[in-house]
């Protein structure tokens, strides 16, 4: 029985766009929604929910069209604003868990940044990307 709905299912794929980032958000940003929505009554869960359900077409839209070179582009739009702000959390993440070994200071030459373990006091910094050196004072 489930192997006749999993071939109708391959043979109705066949052609079709499918999944890709940009879908895997939508249905994250989706099921965050419905969360929200589940929480908040009323008429700010109402249109909450409106919001959820149109995150939900979009991405049936997305994943059932058969038009490859617009889903494409729409995908590499998303990644082009999604890697650097997934980047940029993720560079914030790992700041919060080395808080107690490490401190992050910007060159003033490069304007890179640097990760330096913590040793007390005033001490003279060179910059791995520049080679400037400069003041670091850490508590």
């Amino acid at each position: 029985m489930f192997r006749r709905f999993r071939e109708w299912v391959a043979r109705f794929m066949i052609g079709r766009y499918g999944n890709d980032q940009l879908n895997r958000f939508l249905f994250g940003f989706y099921f965050a929604l419905w969360i929200l929505s589940v929480l908040f009554g009323g008429w700010a869960g109402l249109i909450i929910d409106m919001l959820a359900t149109a995150a939900a077409v979009w991405l049936l839209f997305r994943m059932l069209s058969r038009n490859y070179t617009a889903r494409q582009a729409e995908n590499l739009w998303f990644l082009r604003w999604w890697t650097p702000t997934r980047k940029w959390f993720a560079h914030q993440f790992t700041r919060i868990k080395d808080v107690k070994r490490y401190r992050y200071r910007r060159c003033p030459g490069c304007k890179g940044m640097l990760r330096l373990p913590i040793k007390r006091g005033r001490r003279t910094v060179t910059c791995h990307h520049c080679h400037a050196q400069f003041q670091a004072f850490f508590l």
